[in-house]
């Protein structure tokens, strides 16, 4: 038989092990013979091989024709492993995104968030602002399973920084001055310095002598303090006349 003529290679794939060319001179009635063994022949001439480098020779009436020229089956492209991902940091009062690292990261792959928005430094360390998010890893033309999902909460919210009303002072009957905290809310805490004064459910303060400011804290947040207020000493009421 002549000596068998091989067409052009189809190499492996992310997702087939093996490759594939073909005699192009295929005669069913010749035996096809492989250096080194591994490779299969269809009844139509294509040769199904995994990687190596592979001559074929034809055989026929018990005579054997010259090797075929030499062709080169590639390894499979490896496909990243899927990224596992660590436990979030979340964002705090004073920075508005969260961050996770990529545990398992490698510097030649490239990273694809879902949704589109996080960011991946050099060492794997993943930014990103408030929303859930899955990630593959690419490489070699091949992509990786989808990482389990993570959550950046919202970045917990300030109070405002409290406002505060014209002061009601003490009077002759009263000890105790007040005034109100303008754009009070129920859901903060409210701290005063220096400590003393109370608030009502309704943001009204009551406090006895001194110059107070105060802040408001919610969602382990706290607030700019506000300006400072002055409650004058309670008036002296004179002593009643001696005659």
């Amino acid at each position: 038989p002549s000596a068998p003529t091989v067409g052009t290679i189809t190499q492996p794939t992310c997702a087939t092990a093996t490759g594939s060319f073909t005699i192009t001179n295929y005669n069913a009635s010749n035996t096809y013979t492989f250096s080194p063994t591994g490779p299969t022949v269809s009844g139509t001439g294509v040769v199904t091989a995994s990687a190596g480098t592979y001559t074929v020779t034809a055989s026929a009436n018990g005579c054997t024709s010259a090797a075929s020229s030499s062709v080169t089956v590639n390894a499979q492209p490896a496909t990243p492993a899927q990224p596992t991902l660590s436990t979030v940091t979340q964002p705090t009062c004073s920075t508005a995104t969260g961050s996770f690292t990529i545990t398992n990261y490698s510097a030649s792959n490239t990273y694809t968030f879902s949704p589109t928005g996080p960011t991946v430094s050099g060492t794997g360390v993943v930014t990103a602002s408030a929303g859930t998010y899955t990630v593959t890893a690419s490489a070699n033309g091949c992509t990786s399973a989808a990482s389990s999902s993570v959550t950046v909460n919202a970045q917990p919210a300030t109070p405002a920084q409290p406002t505060l009303s014209t002061v009601t002072q003490p009077t002759c009957s009263t000890a105790t001055g007040s005034f109100t905290i303008t754009n009070y809310s129920g859901s903060n805490t409210y701290t005063f310095s220096p400590t003393g004064p109370t608030v009502s459910g309704t943001g009204v303060v009551t406090a006895s002598a001194g110059t107070y400011s105060v802040t408001a804290s919610a969602n382990g947040c706290t607030s700019v303090a506000s300006s400072s207020v002055t409650v004058n000493a309670q008036p002296a009421t004179p002593s009643a006349p001696t005659v």
